[in-house]
C-alpha cells in the first residue's frame, strides 16, 4: 500500500498530539541538519505535510519525523500540517518509513541494515526488498551482513568511524578477528581504505586456511631454489626502483619539451610508459595482498584487544582510494568482490 491508496485527510495537528513511530528505522537525527531544516521552515514555511495515522487519542508518524522534529525548533510553532492516513497497518507504516529514509545521508549503515532485516522478519525476500527500494539484491544482502558485526564495532560503523566497504569485509570475520582488524584501523596502521579491506580479506583467508603459505618442511634443495628465486625477485624490484627514478625525471619535463624530444614518436613513447603503468598497478595490487597475507599469518589473535582509538587527535588522515570513489558512486561492493569474498 502507498499513501495514495489510503483514505487521506490533511489537517493542522498540534505538535504535542503527535508521537514518533517506535519502529522508525532511522534512530539518528543530525542536529545540524535539523537546524538547517528549521531555518527553512522559518523562512518559507512547511512545503510538504508529514504523514501520520490515528493512534488512540493521538497520532503516530508514518513519514516525516525530521520535519516534525525540526518544527519543534521553530519559535512559536504549535502545529504542523499532516496527512492523516487512516488505513495503514504496522507493516505498511514501517515500509513507508523505510522508503522515506533510504538514501538519506543521515541514515546510518546499521539503521539501513536493520531495516532490511526487519522486513525479512515480515516475510520479505531480499529480491523483493531490492525491488521495492530500487536496489540490487546483492546490495540488500551486503547491508544485512553488517549485522554480523560485534556490538562495539557496529557502533563505530553507525558513528561513521568505519567506512562501508571495510565494514562489510569485517562482517565476514570471527568476532576476535574483527577486533584485530579494527584495532589496527583505529590506530591508523593502514594507509588507505583498500589496504584495510585487503587485510580483512587476508584474515578471512587465514580463518579458512585458503591461499596461505605451505607449512611443509622444505628440503635443502628446495630451500636453495627458494633463496635463488627470492634473490632474483629482489633484483627485479631493484630494477623497478631504478626505472621509477627515470620516470620521475621524465615527469619533470614539460609537455612542450617532450614534444620536441620525441618529435614524431610521442605516441610510441606514451604507449611504452602506459604499459609500464598498467603492469605497475597490477603488481601493486598483488603486493598489497601479499603484504596483508604476510601480516595476517604472523598475527596471534587476542580477543581482548580494544577497538576504540587511543586518542582522538592521533587519527591518521587516509588518502582516497579507488574503493572510496566506488563507494561514493554506489556504496556497494561489485559482484566480483561479493563472489570472491563469499
Amino acid at each position: 500500500m502507498n499513501v495514495s491508496e489510503a483514505n487521506i485527510e490533511v489537517i493542522a495537528i498540534p505538535l504535542a498530539d503527535i508521537e514518533p513511530n517506535p519502529d522508525q528505522p532511522r534512530k539518528f537525527f543530525d542536529e545540524t541538519k535539523l537546524e538547517e531544516l528549521a531555518a527553512q521552515l522559518r523562512s518559507v514555511g512547511q512545503l510538504q505535510p508529514i504523514v501520520v495515522r490515528p493512534a488512540g487519542d493521538t497520532f503516530q508518524i508514518v513519514m516525516g519525523e525530521r520535519r516534525w522534529r525540526a518544527m519543534h525548533l521553530v519559535e512559536g510553532a504549535t502545529t504542523i500540517e499532516a496527512k492523516v492516513v487512516s488505513s495503514v497497518d504496522d507493516e505498511n507504516a514501517f515500509i513507508m518509513g523505510i522508503s522515506e529514509n533510504i538514501g538519506r545521508a543521515d541514515m546510518t549503515l546499521m539503521e539501513e541494515a536493520q531495516a532490511y532485516a526487519d522486513l525479512v522478519g515480515f516475510g520479505y525476500q531480499a529480491e523483493r526488498i531490492a525491488e521495492m527500494f530500487g536496489k540490487t539484491t546483492d546490495y540488500v544482502k551486503w547491508r544485512m551482513d553488517l549485522l554480523n558485526l560485534t556490538t562495539d564495532i557496529a557502533e563505530l560503523v553507525a558513528e561513521g568511524k568505519i567506512k562501508a566497504d571495510f565494514a562489510w569485509y569485517l562482517s565476514k570475520l570471527t568476532p576476535a578477528n574483527q577486533k584485530v582488524a579494527v584495532t589496527r584501523y583505529m590506530k591508523g596502521d593502514f594507509r588507505t581504505e583498500t589496504d584495510a579491506s585487503t587485510f580483512a580479506q587476508a584474515l578471512r583467508m587465514k580463518e579458512n586456511q585458503e591461499g596461505f603459505f605451505s607449512e611443509k618442511e622444505l628440503s635443502d634443495k628446495e630451500k636453495e631454489d627458494k633463496a635463488k628465486e627470492r634473490k632474483q625477485a629482489t633484483s627485479k624490484v631493484d630494477q623497478v626502483e631504478r626505472a621509477g627514478a627515470l620516470l620521475e625525471e621524465l615527469a619533470k619535463v614539460t609537455p612542450t619539451e617532450l614534444a620536441e624530444l620525441f618529435e614524431g614518436e610521442v605516441g610510441k613513447q606514451l604507449d611504452a610508459v602506459e604499459r609500464v603503468r598498467k603492469a605497475a598497478a597490477e603488481a601493486v595490487k598483488k603486493l598489497r595482498k601479499a603484504k596483508a597475507m604476510s601480516e595476517a599469518k604472523q598475527l596471534t589473535v587476542r580477543p581482548e584487544l580494544e577497538v576504540e582509538p587511543e586518542a582522538e587527535d592521533g587519527e591518521v588522515e587516509q588518502e582516497p582510494s579507488e574503493t572510496e570513489i566506488a563507494e561514493a558512486a554506489a556504496e556497494e561492493p561489485s559482484e566480483t568482490e561479493l563472489e570472491a569474498a563469499a
